[in-house]
C-alpha cells in the first residue's frame, strides 16, 4: 500500500484534506484537518495564529486550549499541565499547533500511543484584505520534536 501523492496546492474554499502518510490513522488524520480548519479560521478572523493544543479522546470528541505563556517558568508549567492532562483525562491523541518559524507557515505536531506525526501548512495572508490567497498543508516526512508533546504517551522525552 503506498501513500497518496502530496498535493501541490489546496484551494482555499476546498474541503481542507491533507494526503495521508501510511500507518495515520484515519481519526488521527480528522483531527489534524480540524486544527487546520481551526488555524484558518482564527487567521482569517483575527489575523493571527495562536498556540494551541487539542486533546482528542476515544469517543470522538475533542477538547481545544488556548497556550499563552510569559516566561520560561511559565512555559514549563503548561508543558507540565499539558502531560498531566493529557494521562488524567486518557485522552488518546494530543496534538500542538504553533507558528512556523518562518512568517506564514503553521506545524502541527501530533503524538499518540506508538505514533508522532508532524505536518506543515505553507500560506499567505493579505492583512489588508483579510483574506488567505494561498494555503497549502503538508504532512512532514519525520515527526518535529515538540516539548509540549514529550512524555505523555512515552517514557522518552
Amino acid at each position: 500500500m503506498s501513500p497518496e501523492a502530496p498535493s501541490s496546492n489546496v484551494s482555499v474554499s476546498a474541503n481542507h484534506r491533507i494526503p495521508v502518510p501510511s500507518p495515520l490513522t484515519d481519526a488521527f488524520k480528522k483531527v489534524f484537518e480540524k486544527a487546520v480548519d481551526r488555524a484558518r479560521k482564527d487567521l482569517l478572523s483575527s489575523g493571527k495564529i495562536g498556540l494551541a493544543v487539542f486533546f482528542v479522546y476515544a469517543n470522538d470528541t475533542m477538547n481545544v486550549g488556548s497556550l499563552f505563556f510569559k516566561d520560561e517558568l511559565h512555559e514549563e508549567l503548561l508543558k507540565k499541565k499539558v502531560r498531566e492532562k493529557a494521562l488524567a483525562e486518557n485522552a488518546s491523541a494530543v496534538i500542538l499547533l504553533t507558528e512556523g518559524e518562518r512568517p506564514g507557515t503553521i506545524i502541527l505536531s501530533g503524538t499518540a500511543p506508538g505514533m508522532r506525526i508532524s505536518a506543515r501548512v505553507d500560506y499567505v495572508f493579505d492583512k489588508n484584505t483579510r483574506a488567505i490567497t494561498s494555503w497549502e498543508p503538508h504532512w512532514l516526512d519525520s515527526p518535529l520534536k515538540n516539548a509540549f508533546l514529550d512524555g505523555i504517551f512515552d517514557t522518552i522525552s
